[in-house]
């Protein structure tokens, strides 16, 4: 089987990177072009981190005065006569308010059937000459009693700080491309209102605020008494969530603040000439900055649902139920807050949010400059981070385990959200998530899908590659880490064994090869079976020798104790299989073991894609070979070379412990002496291991002949 992945660790880090970098590109291509649905993600996540961050304390500079349920119950529906209204700036502004705000629209006169009347019996009177000057004199007075314009204006008079709504009517359209203007004139009394110094901070159409087309400017009497106007134009975003406050509008050549905003200036005391808009930077009122962005406008920071700012009903100003000085110092903003009749608006927190409670809300960060921004380094800090967690996970994780990879993502998401946050609520600023985020999601389910392919592969191949080598134990291990299953060449410290039938020759001489190869199958199973109970490496058969080795592909520190112990099994297994044999009338086959220690050279050798073979080449595997030749020569069953037998007196003289492991009992370990074999300078000492009864103690028996044996078969 052709090794597609098993060894290709550089492959596949290198894959793994160049996914990351894919997706990190791709990220990176998707928030240069603005793609929609990743920018409503990223505004989806801003109002998840409001909500996070829970409600604010706010100030009380601020007071909503709300024509209710309950003023519409004592007062009559909506709208209400100007005399009422009138009353209601009267009211607000004997009780000491700093700033008046009228979040309502005064663009049409009114004329009540009470009025009609009057205008009609005195044009009558003056026409007919039949009525005496008194008459027409009372006529006059309850004329200009019944004109509740003129009261009205007179309240804005008496008032001087009040402050009125400006409709600006803007083109539904949410493109960056300017729409054709019109040629338009704005009526000269409004221009008192708009900005009079304006700053192009960068060049370009993109830096402009929307354009308005048209415009529903309060009746000229009211606007002259206002202390200023203010534009009430509000677009929601493509979800219908309200985050944006709009501090400029463009209409005809001239710049027109919120209403908001005025109101905010107003209390400040800020002269109009020392408010400025800079386009691409913000509004500038004396030495503090709202920052806006190239529309011009301000992220809202809500403070939480609506009736977070202090209520008043209406009808108890009209009614004299409120406290004094509720309204001494304050910005007051007088709105609609009755079902049906108000700018309902969606915010982070409410979709049921006033539309007068926005406008407070503005008031109160730009008093107490809680701002909400992107700095001017919150582009690059999102690629730089989008960059980072791509290129440097995609070069990381397929480096490392998956339990360490998945940590070390969670750790990159999180820690990157909670900075986030803190920056959010700690300093006001507003850096991207979603991006980098995505980017370190996206990576690690590809790297990790990726290893989750490799490694199934890898599995896979060991399992094919080992299972007819080594015992299941091992092979579960080999894929737990395939990094074990070294596919290259390299030298270990090995134990060796090698094992064949004595005189199969003449035994299969006298026998059918049916009954030679049944009982060899036999005899091959038992043996293997054996093998792989002390999880040794089965190298290969060759006819009827075994050749098995301990120490790869996994390390076994203890691999001479295991051959040790495999060895001895399978002559007592052996033992168990000449008994069945005899019983069945066959002749008891019988064999050799030689085993010896040293380094060698392990692997995969062959031809890649058609033949390999895991095993060990080297001189120790040759004197294993040799030494098992021995066997027959010295009549011993078990012949181990003097390097094992270094080992083994250890394994002897060790004290008995709970499993016995590193120990060995009931043996007899006897030197036979010196023997020269073929291939090698140097005689090697060789030893007889035998087992002994259970009632028998462990003995070593080093006397032996002096003279050197010369071995010159095999």
């Amino acid at each position: 089987m052709a090794r597609v992945w098993l060894g290709k660790t550089r492959i596949i880090q290198s894959l793994g990177f160049g996914l990351a970098a894919a997706i990190t590109g791709a990220i990176l291509l998707l928030s240069w072009v603005g793609f929609g649905p990743l920018i409503r993600l990223e505004e989806t996540f801003l109002d998840f981190r409001f909500k996070l961050r829970g409600e604010r304390q706010i100030g009380q500079e601020v007071v909503l005065v709300a024509i209710d349920e309950k003023s519409l119950k004592e007062v009559g529906r909506w709208p209400w006569s100007r005399d009422k209204q009138a009353r209601l700036v009267q009211a607000i502004g004997a009780d000491g308010a700093k700033v008046i705000g009228l979040d309502i629209i005064y663009a049409e006169a009114e004329v009540t059937e009470y009025l009609r009347g009057l205008q009609e019996i005195i044009t009558a009177a003056n026409t007919a000459g039949a009525a005496s000057p008194a008459l027409r004199e009372v006529l006059q007075q309850k004329l200009v009693m019944a004109d509740t314009d003129r009261q009205f204006a007179k309240s804005l008079q008496a008032a001087k700080n009040v402050v009125l709504a400006l409709p600006l009517v803007v083109p539904e359209t949410r493109t960056m491309k300017p729409v054709a203007i019109q040629s338009i004139t704005s009526p000269e009394y409004i221009k008192r209102s708009e900005f009079m110094l304006v700053r192009q901070a960068k060049s370009g159409e993109a830096l402009e605020p929307h354009r308005a087309i048209d415009v529903h400017p309060p009746l000229k009497p009211f606007a002259d008494e206002a202390v200023s106007l203010g534009h009430v134009y509000s677009l929601p975003d493509p979800d219908g969530v309200t985050r944006y406050e709009y501090l400029a509008l463009r209409y005809d050549d001239a710049y027109f603040p919120s209403l908001a905003l005025e109101i905010a200036r107003v209390y400040l005391g800020v002269p109009r000439e020392r408010m400025s808009l800079t386009l691409g930077e913000g509004v500038r009122l004396s030495d503090a900055l709202v920052p806006a962005d190239q529309k011009a406008r301000m992220l809202i920071n809500y403070a939480g649902r609506e009736r977070t700012f202090q209520y008043v009903s209406a009808t108890d100003v009209l009614h004299n139920r409120v406290p004094a000085g509720t309204f001494t110092g304050k910005a007051v903003i007088v709105g609609t807050a009755a079902l049906g009749t108000y700018d309902q608006k969606t915010t982070p927190f409410s979709a049921n949010f006033p539309g007068f409670e926005k406008n407070a809300t503005v008031i109160e960060n730009i008093i107490h400059r809680q701002f909400l921004e992107k700095s001017i380094w919150s582009a690059p800090l999102g690629t730089g981070m989008i960059l980072l967690f791509g290129l440097g996970l995609g070069y990381v994780l397929p480096k490392v385990r998956a339990l360490a990879g998945a940590a070390l993502a969670l750790s990159a998401l999180v820690g990157y959200a909670a900075v986030a946050q803190f920056l959010f609520v700690k300093q006001g600023v507003w850096i991207d998530v979603v991006n980098p985020l995505l980017t370190i999601a996206l990576t690690f389910m590809a790297v990790t899908v990726l290893r989750f392919m490799t490694e199934e592969k890898k599995a896979k191949e060991i399992r094919t590659m080992f299972s007819s080598y080594v015992s299941p134990r091992i092979v579960e291990e080999l894929i737990k880490d395939p990094a074990k299953a070294t596919l290259g060449g390299q030298r270990k410290e090995l134990t060796m064994l090698f094992s064949d039938v004595v005189g199969f020759t003449t035994f299969s001489e006298k026998h059918s090869a049916e009954e030679v190869v049944a009982q060899l199958n036999e005899y091959l199973g038992a043996m293997t079976e054996v093998v792989f109970r002390w999880n040794g490496t089965l190298d290969k058969f060759v006819g009827d020798a075994i050749v098995v080795f301990w120490g790869a592909p996994l390390d076994q520190p203890d691999h001479v104790e295991l051959a040790i112990k495999c060895s001895l099994h399978m002559r007592k297994r052996l033992g168990e299989l000449q008994k069945k044999w005899k019983a069945e009338g066959k002749l008891p086959l019988d064999n050799g073991i030689g085993i010896n220690t040293g380094p060698a050279v392990v692997g995969n050798i062959g031809a890649e894609g058609k033949k390999m073979d895991y095993t060990m080449i080297g001189d120790h595997v040759n004197l294993a070979a040799r030494v098992e030749g021995l066997t027959r020569q010295f009549g011993c069953p078990i012949v181990i070379t003097e390097y094992t037998a270094a080992h083994l007196k250890g394994m002897i003289e060790a004290e008995e412990g709970g499993d016995n492991r590193g120990r060995l009992g009931h043996v007899s370990l006897r030197k036979l002496g010196s023997v020269k074999v073929k291939g090698k300078d140097e005689p090697v000492v060789t030893y007889a291991l035998e087992s002994l009864k259970r009632e028998e103690a462990s003995r070593v028996e080093e006397e032996a002949p002096e003279e050197t044996l010369e071995m010159t078969e095999k």
